[in-house]
């Protein structure tokens, strides 16, 4: 597309240079470009993207678009260039928008939003219409998915240019739909800024990122801006916040276990399994599905719910429930034959520990004991390291295993500190049922040699993810991997303590 199109009407000044050069795709991270893109230079919190322009011109850049004048820069190396003069990110997200051919208005988009579940009820939705033969597009925290074609994500949602490149490949894969996770962050930073969503879905509003808006009100507001972009919403109405969403906007549709249009009766769970019968605003429908615990029900209602919102046939798509998998990370069981269960969770907040730890009771055998392993995340939200501890205690937990997350540059000691006193003193002074390792390897290995027969062991925090972030550097680690070897009896990889390159380090950004 010519400079000149891509950019006609939007709040841009000062265009100097070649408005006729063709821009074959656009980035606001110049580690991405290549010859003929569009660069995008913003100030971020971490890094200033004006720092990096040059480097986008040694990779080929024909075009600059920043927040501040770098004509000097473009125009010595015959390059056009323009000034954000209204909000960049929200112009920078049209940009894109425009780029890619407006994709988000050419196929069906069902974004979920919520502190908790997006990733599952985005990878449920994926599954569901896969199993079925229908192509279905994701963007979400595990991966970012068109057609047959899988990536890894770096993050919840990416930028808009990232966005929208991956609903237009979506979209060329022939996917007949797009799952997409949509963060709080995403709606405060304009990621998904001026998409249209068939289907938009609340799952619920816990503590967590205040340390990014600071306050709850603040965090709610911005998952609720997302309903403005939506045809069609549905709202958990069982949760405290969903509820305020529905008192105040009587289009949404309510959803949940026990009420709502959407909802479900007769629920049984198993420990092999759900079932209930799925009702909807039309019809009831019988559903028998192989995930287990109760919010992998709510999960499922809920992709059910957006499915059938966004036009789906139900009754082409529930003979295929059998074949769900949920997310990876999300109570994924680990299982080599030992006599006591084992499985890894991605909960990293007071709610999600809670769920996790009364889907492990449900799932717990007789006389066994339930071990739970936790940390919290450095570099985040300081007053919620308490109350999840406090949320370990009240689940229920007879052995708790207090250990490390993503400890980033924090001192991971000092956050055991800052965590500890959400668990009571003489549980604390109880040496058989609270353990403190700062190391997680160390945590995991001694946690393994501590179940017997019949215990079930949760490890919450890491999920999916296949990393430990230590003081700005990730090193290769994953719960999965450093149980396997302990139960193997071998000594879990424990690369941080030896700070070296060789380890397989690669820097955060």
């Amino acid at each position: 597309m010519k400079f000149h199109r891509l950019i006609q009407g939007l709040s841009l000044t000062d265009v100097l240079g070649n408005q006729e050069a063709e821009i074959e795709d656009i980035d606001c991270d110049s580690r991405n470009i290549k010859t003929g893109w569009l660069f995008i230079a913003l100030k971020g919190t971490a890094a200033d993207g004006h720092d990096y322009v040059r480097q986008a011109l040694a990779s080929g850049a024909a075009a600059v678009i920043s927040e501040k004048d770098m004509s000097d820069a473009c125009l010595g190396a015959s390059v056009v260039s323009a000034v954000f003069s209204a909000n960049s990110r929200e112009t920078m997200a049209l940009l894109a928008q425009r780029f890619h051919g407006d994709p988000d208005q050419r196929m069906p988009l069902i974004a979920v939003t919520g502190t908790n579940g997006k990733t599952t009820t985005t990878m449920l939705i994926r599954q569901l219409l896969m199993a079925s033969g229908v192509g279905c597009g994701l963007i979400g925290t595990v991966v970012n998915a068109a057609g047959s074609l899988e990536t890894e994500a770096v993050r919840t949602s990416p930028e808009s240019p990232t966005f929208y490149r991956w609903i237009k490949r979506s979209l060329d894969a022939g996917d007949a739909a797009l799952a997409v996770e949509v963060s709080s962050h995403a709606m405060d930073l304009a990621r998904v800024y001026g998409a249209r969503f068939k289907v938009g879905l609340f799952t619920n509003l816990t503590q967590d990122h205040l340390d990014f808006h600071e306050s709850m009100e603040a965090y709610f507001k911005a998952k609720s801006k997302l309903f403005a972009q939506c045809d069609c919403g549905l709202v958990n109405a069982e949760d405290d916040y969903g509820r305020r969403l529905l008192s105040v906007n009587t289009n949404l549709i309510p959803y949940g276990l026990d009420s709502g249009e959407y909802r479900t009766e007769k629920l049984v769970l198993r420990h092999n399994g759900t079932s209930f019968n799925f009702v909807t605003p039309k019809k009831s429908l019988r559903v028998d599905s192989p995930l287990l615990g109760k919010f992998n029900a709510y999960y499922l209602l809920a992709a059910l719910s957006a499915l059938d919102a966004a036009g789906f046939d139900l009754k082409k798509l529930l003979p295929n429930i059998g074949a769900l998998k949920g997310a990876p990370g999300r109570l994924e069981r680990i299982d080599l034959g030992q006599p006591f269960g084992v499985m890894v969770d991605y909960a990293h907040t007071p709610d999600a520990l809670e769920k996790m730890l009364s889907a492990g009771k449900d799932l717990l055998n007789q006389g066994g004991r339930l071990h739970v392993l936790f940390g919290c995340g450095g570099d985040r939200d300081r007053a919620k390291r308490p109350i999840m501890a406090s949320a370990v205690v009240a689940g229920g937990a007879d052995v708790i295993w207090h250990t490390s997350d993503n400890t980033r540059t924090e001192d991971p000691e000092q956050m055991l500190n800052d965590a500890a006193p959400g668990i009571p003193e003489q549980i604390r002074a109880n040496s058989a049922r609270y353990h403190r390792i700062s190391d997680r390897a160390l945590a995991v290995q001694a946690a393994i040699r501590d179940c017997r027969a019949g215990d079930l062991l949760l490890l919450a925090g890491k999920g999916h993810e296949p990393y430990q972030e230590v003081m700005g550097v990730k090193y290769p680690y994953s719960d999965r991997a450093a149980v396997e070897a302990a139960l193997r009896g071998e000594e879990i990889p424990r690369p941080w303590t030896s700070g070296a390159a060789g380890s397989g380090a690669v820097h955060a950004v």
